[in-house]
């Protein structure tokens, strides 16, 4: 099996969605990186808008998110750092001493499209005893499930992409990470514009709701095995180039690569609703920066494209404009 064809899978699963696709129009503002300012439309104060990247292998320093321009600055301006979800450095170590299941409250949401042929094991899937025995170890232990061996490896791999707070527990720290630390450093006050349940209700949604890719069981397993060892040297090379683009605040290179791979992907248009969440989380927001100066920070991705968080804000009166 091609390893670029699994990897460009595993990366269209876990980062694609229709809105990332961006026309020309939406180019207006050039190559604009990922800190916006928000203001207008009766605000009192302004607020910011940061894209963030959850990690995909790299583990982001200090340094690598305060050399943003304007980041530091704007975290000094705000009073309130808003994040997809509970991000806090005290839940996230709490968590390590969690299942995944447990500490997301997550049922089983298994549908029949997510159950194991009969006469398929797990065993078979694998090159070799010793992986399957790492991916055992991680199932019954981080995700809770000691049955695990029922549902595909796509339905695990699902889980495990949506909830990010997997790469955790291998050391890998994503910008929410570093901006979390930092701001409890400086007494700001961290939000969720949703609380961990309804997050990962967004990824296990029930897959009757979207068509499965057309991929074997064997590419599944593989997929998942990448996915729990989300180290430097497995890093995919789309994911490579995406971080390489982002740590360069270069919002055209991240746009070009998922763009590519939408274009080459079989998988369902689906695959993450990200222009549901950007339109779920968009009264939470608009209600917080009415309030006073915050931060909101979610995934690069909700930056781009016609439904985008910048043009729902952009639509209703506010002025959102890049921090060269």
């Amino acid at each position: 099996m091609n390893k670029r064809t699994i990897i460009t899978a595993l990366l269209a699963i876990a980062a694609l969605s229709p809105t990332i696709a961006q026309d020309a129009k939406d180019k207006a503002d050039g190559n604009p990186g990922w800190l916006w300012e928000i203001s207008g439309n009766g605000l009192q104060q302004k607020s910011y808008l940061f894209g963030t990247c959850h990690g995909g292998g790299h583990s982001f320093t200090h340094e690598d998110v305060f050399g943003f321009n304007g980041v530091d600055k704007a975290l000094s301006n705000v009073n309130t750092v808003y994040f997809e979800t509970d991000l806090t450095v005290s839940n996230r170590l709490a968590a390590k001493e969690m299942s995944i299941a447990e500490y997301l409250g997550c049922p089983n949401d298994a549908t029949e499209n997510d159950l194991m042929p009969e006469g398929t094991t797990y065993e078979s899937l694998f090159d070799s005893v010793a992986q399957y025995q790492e991916v055992h170890q991680f199932l019954t232990r981080k995700m809770g499930d000691t049955e695990y061996w029922k549902k595909t490896p796509l339905y695990w791999f699902n889980h495990l992409s949506g909830y990010n707070l997997a790469k955790g527990y291998y050391g890998i720290q994503a910008v929410e990470g570093v901006l979390s630390k930092e701001a409890v450093k400086r007494g700001i006050e961290i939000g969720q514009l949703e609380t961990t349940e309804q997050h990962a209700q967004w990824f296990g949604r029930p897959r009757t709701q979207r068509q499965r890719p057309v991929i074997s069981l064997k590419f599944e397993a593989t997929m998942l095995y990448i996915g729990i060892h989300n180290d430097d040297d497995q890093v995919p090379e789309p994911v490579r180039q995406i971080t390489t683009a982002y740590l360069k605040n270069d919002t055209c290179s991240v746009h070009n690569v998922l763009k590519s791979l939408k274009k080459n992907s079989t998988l369902n248009k689906d695959a993450l609703p990200t222009s549901a969440m950007n339109n779920a989380w968009f009264p939470v927001i608009e209600q917080n920066i009415a309030k006073g100066a915050c931060m909101v920070a979610v995934g690069a991705r909700h930056l781009l494209g016609d439904d985008s968080i910048i043009n729902l804000l952009r639509r209703k009166g506010y002025t959102v404009e890049a921090v060269r």
